[in-house]
C-alpha cells in the first residue's frame, strides 16, 4: 500500500447483470465520492465487470461515466456468478498495475456510494486488511428490507461466525468493502462457493485467518432500484454447506501461521505501527538489558542445562553475554566461545569477555564458524535465539559438524504460539514454538531429542495478558524485577511438583547428533 495518503489510487470493482436502471444513479454517487476524495489526493477509477447483460448495462454505464467525467472501464464475460466476476475484475486490475486499495459494492443501488469516503478513511486510519460497510454493526441501518430477509441475513451471519470462527464481524455477507490488494492475492477460493453470499463470507473468513484485521463502518443499506432481489433456496443451502469447507480451510491457514508468525503479525493492524527487527540486530535492546538483571531466571535455565553442558561450549547469538557468563561459571574449567553478529550487543559482549578469562567473544555467525571447520564443542547452546532465525532447521543442521560425538544441542525458545504478541514482534521473532513443532525442527536437522519440556508455567498467563491482550510495548526494569522475584520462584515450585507441565512460556530441549545414535 502507498504510504503517502495524499498520492493514492483506488479501484472500484463492481459486478453487474441487468442493472441498466440502477447503474446511472450508482455512478453519479460514485462521482460525488470521487470528488470528495480527490481533494485529499485520493483518485478513484471504476472497473465494471458485466456478465453480458441483455439490457445493455455496460453501454449505459459508459455513457453515464462519460457525462460525469468518471474514469470507467468495462470488462465483459460469460455469467459465472458474482464471485468469479469479482475475481476476474481483480485480476484485470492487477494486470494494469495494482492500486493502493480496492472498493467493492453492489451495482444495484443498495449501497450508498457516497459513503465510500467514510469507509476509506476508516480503512486508512485503522491499517485494516479489509473494512466492511455493515448493516448490522452498531449504527448500521437496513430500511425497507423485508423482515424475513433481514432475519435470514442475521441468522446467516451468526452461523458464519459460529461455524468458521470468524471474530468481530457482524455483516460478512455484504459486498460493500475496502480491501488491501495483498488480501486479494492471498484469497484462494479453491473448493469454496464463489456464488453470492458464499463468496463474500469466504473472503471475510480467509482474510481474518491470514492475520489481517477486519473492521466495520455502519452504513444505510437501501432497497434496490429495481425491487428486492430473489434469494433462492439453492443459494441458501450452498452457502450453509460452504461453511464447513471454509472452516477446514481457515483452520489450515491459521495452523500454517504458527510457523511464521512475524508475517502474520505484519498483517495485523495492532502491530503495524511497530517495527520488527531485521534479524541481524536486536530491535529490543532496552528489553534485553532489562531482562539481563533477571538472575533467578537465567540461573534456572543453566541449572536445567548443566548436566548436558560439558566443558567446551559454543553459544550462538550470545547477545550482551548474560547467558555466556553463567555458562562459563557453571564449572571452574568451562570455556565458552560466544558468537554474536550484531554490532550493538557485541560491544557489550566483548567487554564482558575482556573481564572473564574463560569467555571468548567473536563477532561472527554460525555459518562462518562452521565454514572454518576444525573445532568441535561439548555443547552448542541457543537461548532465545532460534525464534529469530527464519530457517531454523537449516541453522541447526549447519552447526551439527561443530558438535563432538556425544555432545549436546541445548535449546531454549519461547513457547505457545497463541501468546505471540507485541514483544515478540518488536524483537523480530518469527515464531513461538509448540512442543511438536520444536521436536520436528530438531529431528529434521539431524538430531535425536533426549529431553523436551515446557518451562516457566507461571510466566505464561501474565505474558499473554501483557503482550497479546494489552499490547504493551516495553519490558522495563520493574517488570523484570517482579518477574524474577515472584513468578520465577513460583514456576520453579510448580515444576518441582509437576515434572512435565502441559504448557509454559518457554520450551527447553536437549538433543544429540543422530549419527551418535542418541542416548
Amino acid at each position: 500500500m502507498n504510504s503517502d495518503p495524499l498520492a493514492m489510487r483506488g479501484c472500484i470493482v463492481m459486478v453487474s447483470y441487468n442493472e441498466a436502471s440502477a447503474i446511472g444513479p450508482v455512478l453519479a454517487e460514485i462521482e460525488e465520492a470521487a470528488s470528495v476524495l480527490s481533494r485529499s489526493g485520493i483518485a478513484l477509477e471504476v472497473l465494471l465487470v458485466d456478465d453480458r447483460s441483455p439490457d445493455d448495462t455496460a453501454t449505459r454505464a459508459l455513457e453515464q461515466a462519460s457525462r460525469l467525467g468518471l474514469k470507467l472501464e468495462v470488462v465483459t464475460g460469460q455469467p459465472q456468478g458474482p464471485g468469479n466476476a469479482f475475481m476476474r475484475g481483480f485480476e484485470h486490475a492487477f494486470a494494469a498495475g495494482a492500486p493502493d486499495f480496492f472498493v467493492t459494492l453492489d451495482s444495484d443501488g443498495q449501497h450508498d456510494a457516497r459513503q465510500i469516503p467514510d469507509l476509506i478513511r476508516a480503512f486508512l486510519a485503522r491499517n485494516s486488511g479489509m473494512t466492511i460497510g455493515s448493516r448490522w454493526t452498531r449504527g448500521g441501518r437496513s430500511p425497507g428490507t423485508p423482515i424475513q430477509r433481514a432475519a435470514l441475513s442475521l441468522v446467516g451471519n451468526f452461523l458464519i461466525r459460529r461455524v468458521t470462527g470468524l471474530r468481530g464481524v457482524r455483516d460478512a455477507t455484504t459486498s460493500f468493502r475496502v480491501i488491501r490488494p495483498e488480501v486479494v492475492t492471498l484469497f484462494k477460493p479453491e473448493h469454496l462457493s464463489t456464488d453470492g453470499y458464499g463468496f463474500f463470507s469466504s473472503f471475510a473468513v480467509l482474510t481474518q485467518a491470514n492475520g489481517f484485521t477486519i473492521d466495520e463502518v455502519p452504513i444505510t443499506f437501501r432497497p434496490r432500484y429495481s425491487g428486492v432481489s430473489k434469494l433462492t433456496m439453492r443459494q441458501v443451502v450452498e452457502s450453509f454447506a460452504n461453511l464447513f469447507t471454509l472452516r477446514k480451510q481457515a483452520r489450515q491457514i491459521r495452523q500454517s501461521n504458527f510457523d511464521d508468525q512475524t508475517t502474520w503479525a505484519q498483517r495485523s493492524a495492532r502491530f503495524q505501527h511497530q517495527s520488527a527487527s531485521d534479524h541481524t540486530a536486536y530491535a529490543a535492546m532496552p528489553e534485553l538489558q532489562a531482562l539481563a538483571s533477571a538472575k533467578r531466571f537465567f540461573d534456572w535455565i543453566i541449572d536445567e542445562l548443566k548436566p548436558a553442558l560439558g566443558q567446551d561450549i559454543l553459544e550462538v547469538g550470545a547477545g550482551i553475554g548474560t547467558v555466556a557468563q553463567r555458562l562459563a561459571d557453571h564449572s571452574e574449567t568451562a570455556r565458552v566461545l560466544a558468537i554474536e553478529p550484531a554490532s550493538e550487543p557485541f560491544a557489550r559482549l566483548k567487554e564482558l569477555a575482556g573481564e572473564h578469562p574463560r569467555i571468548e567473544a567473536r563477532q561472527t555467525t554460525s555459518a562462518q564458524l562452521a565454514a572454518e571447520g576444525g573445532r568441535q564443542f561439548d555443547a552448542i547452546v541457543y537461548v532465545n535465539v532460534l525464534e529469530h532465525i527464519e530457517d531454523d532447521v537449516a541453522e541447526l543442521a549447519r552447526v551439527r559438524p561443530l558438535l563432538r560425538p556425544g555432545g549436546a544441542l541445548c535449546i531454549f525458545v519461547p513457547a505457545s504460539p497463541r501468546a505471540y504478541g507485541s514483544m515478540d514482534f518488536i524483537s523480530g521473532h518469527y515464531r513461538r514454538y509448540r512442543k511438536e513443532s520444536l521436536r520436528s525442527v530438531i529431528s529434521d536437522a539431524g538430531y535425536v531429542v533426549e529431553d523436551l519440556r515446557y518451562f516457566d508455567v507461571a510466566g505464561l498467563p501474565p505474558y499473554w495478558l501483557a503482550y497479546r491482550l494489552l499490547n504493551i510495548q516495553r519490558f522495563g526494569g520493574a517488570s523484570s524485577a517482579a518477574f524474577d522475584r515472584v513468578l520465577v520462584p513460583l514456576s520453579r515450585f510448580v515444576q518441582f511438583v509437576v515434572k512435565s507441565p502441559p504448557m509454559g512460556k518457554n520450551l527447553i530441549a536437549i538433543a544429540r547428533r543422530a549419527d551418535d545414535g542418541g542416548v
